[in-house]
């Protein structure tokens, strides 16, 4: 009998394993791949509220000693202008990483085995219900018989697809078609000034830098246009990229790509994270398209929500239903408004005239510059930036100049 089990071993699954395993409870993870692994679909970002927890956990030290860079500055490349600044930190982190998913959830996997939580290798093919409650799996561990767990709670970290959101039936909700598409590579001696962001017509081009001394660069498109650039990225995102960005294109011709242009288009959906016996945390809880580059710093943050949720269960000091209740209650107060306002993005429409005077109006304001990037980084509320009292400060500060 095990406390939690944990189906998912990557950046939501092993962080809950990890922090349960650190008060004393006995997590089983099971999870299909080998560590270390890649995640070919992955911005691999961690904006700064995500650092701040890999600190608080202490594995910043470990992160950093990959050779993965920090990255402190935005620059925002919008055609006539460059808005250059820097999110308010989260604490006193105030910078974020783009870590390769081998490097990143190795780390988490070790961190939870450290901490005491089993791993295994293996798929979840079936739930073990009792009273209508779920209290274990059937799983198929490699080159072994099939076997079965028991735990007090089960947790479904296993990604968009989760088969344990299937398997439950948990509902979706706020669904939203795919938007946008994603397609990227790695470059090797390509030049990155921090994070690179170049908004174009029906387009967001970015840049940043990872492990190994390469960097990650990507195009999010309209999904209409999506499977049209993938069938011949090599050629069409090139010449996309010498019509919208010259100075990026010719940083890349004298870069080496080193691996295939990689693909994918995000579905957007909440689904209910928990019911009689068990939660959904990361992607199998809530999934919001690329161009945002939050998925990382979302599951650390949910999984930080579902382990205290969990240990209040555990403990006794709260019944199943009421602490996974709060957790939900606390995943959307935070997730919902950037939810939205990924989705809002991700349609890569012609911005509003309202939105463009904002971004000239936030040229001359650092402060408020500053804090447009927090909201990326999550240092600053989608609705405390777009407030609409806030807004009349800044334009009211643009026409003062």
């Amino acid at each position: 009998m095990h406390d939690a089990i944990i189906v998912g071993a990557r950046c939501a699954g092993a962080p809950v394993a990890m922090l349960l395993a650190r008060r004393g409870y006995k997590p089983l993870v099971i999870d299909r791949d080998e560590f270390p692994s890649d995640m070919p679909t992955s911005t691999h970002m961690i904006w700064h509220t995500g650092v701040a927890r890999l600190k608080n956990w202490g594995l910043l030290e470990r992160l950093t000693s990959t050779g993965c860079p920090a990255m402190a500055d935005v620059n925002l490349d919008l055609g006539e202008f460059v808005l250059s600044g820097r999110p308010p930190p989260a604490g006193d982190v105030a910078c974020c990483y783009s870590p390769r998913r081998y490097v990143l959830d190795k780390l988490l996997v070790d961190a939870a085995v450290e901490a005491g939580a089993e791993l295994r290798r293996g798929s979840v093919s079936d739930l073990l219900f009792e009273d209508n409650r779920v209290v274990g799996v059937r799983y198929s561990d490699r080159g072994k018989s099939p076997g079965e767990a028991r735990a007090k709670i089960v947790i479904g970290a296993d990604g968009a697809n989760s088969t344990i959101a299937k398997m439950v039936g948990a509902e979706s909700y706020n669904e939203r078609p795919h938007l946008a598409g994603n397609i990227y590579a790695y470059f090797r001696s390509l030049e990155v000034k921090g994070i690179e962001f170049y908004p174009r017509p029906g387009r967001m081009i970015y840049a940043w830098s990872t492990n190994d001394g390469m960097s990650v660069v990507g195009m999010c498109c309209r999904y209409e246009d999506y499977h049209r650039l993938a069938e011949d990225p090599e050629n069409r995102i090139y010449a996309e990229l010498r019509a919208f960005v010259p100075a990026l294109d010719a940083r890349l011709r004298g870069a080496r790509r080193e691996g295939p242009w990689l693909k994918a288009a995000t579905r957007n959906f909440c689904r209910k994270p928990n019911g009689p016996g068990w939660a959904l945390v990361g992607d199998a809880g809530l999934t919001m398209d690329a161009i945002s580059a939050a998925g990382i710093t979302n599951a650390f943050r949910d999984a930080d929500y579902l382990a205290e949720a969990a240990q209040k269960t555990l403990s006794g000091e709260m019944t199943f239903d009421a602490a996974l209740a709060q957790y939900e209650q606390q995943r959307n107060e935070t997730s919902l408004p950037m939810y939205e306002f990924t989705c809002e993005m991700a349609k890569l429409d012609p911005p509003p005239e309202s939105v463009i005077a904002l971004l000239v109006a936030l040229r001359d304001n650092p402060e408020a510059m500053s804090a447009y990037f927090g909201v990326f980084a999550q240092t600053v509320r989608v609705q405390d930036f777009f407030a609409p009292e806030n807004l009349s400060r800044i334009m009211e500060s643009a026409a003062a100049n």
